[in-house]
């Protein structure tokens, strides 16, 4: 088959956060989930903190962020234990830069800032190449918005001189500003707060895409089309982030079906980034999406409890597979590796909620026990290759089945099949046997499969078994399955899975 995509490095990746505790992530024991659910692009200090932090945490000079100075005390996870869990990791790192501080103190103070940082970065022997402005400066949840005037413009002039910097003194830095993808607003000022400066532009609050935000949070107008308007901003840009929890509605709890639907947004982000370039900045060239933040919903919302439930395994395979054979955005970032374990306000569909792909500060769960949508990075990490190729699939009476197929660098094929349906298929491989072949095989499903909703589990098996152990590869027999010439290979699909098979010529 013809190759159509290469699942790089930049495809699996999440979120390290500041805030977790400094000895949470460089454990053997961490190291080895990371290797088995193939981390390989992590960002650091992961959200909102970006636009808190001081690395070096020099409040004397910079008394705005000293509110802040927890995320540098001893117990907090530093910008040098970042670097050890990319020594420990071999991932690629992206690194936030304190937006907040050139807004405050003026862009060329952060610039040097930054550039400082960098210097830091290498010392502890890391030479960081992506670099992202802020964290959605585009929300009143983000220092300094309250404080000091924010608008796009200022965003983007600031974002410019910190590009210009870092590119002059070190040419290889990457580096990235936060966008949205969607005009859509709802008008609504009510909480807007009454000490938004008036050059902060307009807002609006509420629940809408293209953006990720609190569901009653001031998002600022007009945003990327500002950012954009700045002479030279669109050209200095490496990249685009864009953040997205896909399902932000509290008025309804989600369907399996309506949580499903939401992958096909991928879409919609490269074509809404390439309209506003086309509207302001036409002659130039868009630069690529980094999806640095997403999750299935937002924990504000009444599908809260839908990140622990198994319908998260099955949705994180398919946003995987569709961003590799899109190519609509870049790279994924889930978020998070670890986050915090969150009671739920609607629990239409679970009383607890947590991003994290491995448990953090949970009353119930073990810290860095992995979470439901940790198993589908682990399946991907061990059944698709180098090269994804084109794969076609006969389905008879179901339409709920996906397949992603690709090669490995010594022949081999690896292909993922989802299957949403309630029924279990008898998959046939036409096309692969020239000889006698095998395979090996891994099944993630729902923990309670006789459920009257086995997406609404809050656990998985691996190969039917309660999975405990890591790594997986080496702690849990794979399925096997063989073909002599003439032959075809068939593999049973069990209703509600993710599959992973290995075909070894």
């Amino acid at each position: 088959s013809d190759e159509i995509a290469q699942p790089t490095e930049f495809f699996f990746g999440s979120n390290v956060p500041v805030y977790v505790a400094g000895d949470f992530f460089n454990t053997d024991d961490m190291s080895t989930k990371m290797a088995t659910a193939g981390q390989s692009f992590l960002r650091y200090p992961g959200g909102s903190s970006a636009n808190k932090l001081l690395w070096d945490a020099d409040y004397d000079s910079y008394p705005y962020f000293s509110g802040y100075s927890w995320m540098t005390a001893d117990s907090k996870y530093s910008m040098e234990d970042f670097v050890v869990t990319i020594n420990n990791t071999g991932a690629t790192p992206l690194v936030e830069l304190n937006a907040a501080l050139s807004l405050v103190y003026g862009s060329d103070v952060g610039a040097d800032y930054f550039i400082q940082m960098h210097e830091q970065l290498l010392a502890y022997g890391c030479d960081v190449a992506y670099y992202a402005f802020g964290n959605e400066n585009y929300g009143g949840w983000e220092p300094p918005y309250g404080d000091y005037p924010v608008n796009g413009t200022l965003y983007g002039e600031a974002f410019l001189v910190a590009a210009k910097a870092l590119k002059k003194a070190y040419p290889k830095i990457q580096i990235g500003f936060v966008g949205e993808y969607d005009y859509t607003s709802v008008a609504d000022d009510s909480i807007t707060p009454a000490s938004a400066p008036a050059a902060a532009s307009s807002q609006t609050s509420g629940p809408r895409r293209g953006a990720s935000q609190p569901n009653l949070g001031v998002v600022i107008d007009d945003w990327m089309e500002d950012i954009l308007s700045v002479d030279g901003a669109a050209d200095a840009a490496d990249f685009v982030v864009i953040h997205e929890y896909y399902f932000k509605t509290t008025s309804s709890v989600p369907t399996n079906v309506e949580l499903l639907e939401e992958v096909g947004q991928l879409s919609d982000m490269r074509d809404g980034v390439a309209d506003f370039f086309a509207e302001v900045v036409p002659e130039a060239t868009v630069p690529p999406i980094i999806l640095s933040e997403f999750n299935l919903v937002q924990l504000a919302s009444a599908g809260c409890g839908a990140t622990l439930q198994f319908i998260n395994t099955i949705w994180h395979a398919e946003i995987l597979g569709e961003a590799i054979q899109g190519g609509d955005v870049a790279a994924l970032m889930s978020f998070s590796w670890a986050d915090a374990a969150e009671n739920c306000s609607n629990t239409g569909r679970g009383t607890r909620g947590d991003y994290g792909l491995v448990s953090y500060g949970s009353d119930t769960i073990e810290d860095g026990t992995p979470t439901t949508q940790f198993y589908a990075y682990a399946l991907f990490n061990l059944a698709f290759g180098d090269s994804m190729v084109n794969s076609t699939i006969s389905q008879g009476t179901s339409t709920k089945i996906k397949t992603y197929a690709s090669t490995f660098s010594d022949g081999s094929v690896g292909i993922v099949i989802v299957n949403e349906d309630s029924a279990a298929h008898t998959m046939r491989f036409d096309g692969l046997t020239t000889g006698t072949i095998t395979a090996n095989g891994w099944v993630v499903a729902s923990s309670d499969p006789d459920a009257e909703d086995p997406l609404s589990a809050d656990g998985v098996t691996w190969n039917g078994e309660t999975p405990d152990t890591f790594p997986l590869e080496t702690s849990y027999t794979p399925y096997s399955a063989s073909a002599s010439e003439g032959e075809v290979l068939e593999v049973d699909v069990p209703a509600y899975s993710v599959t992973g098979i290995v075909v070894y010529y």
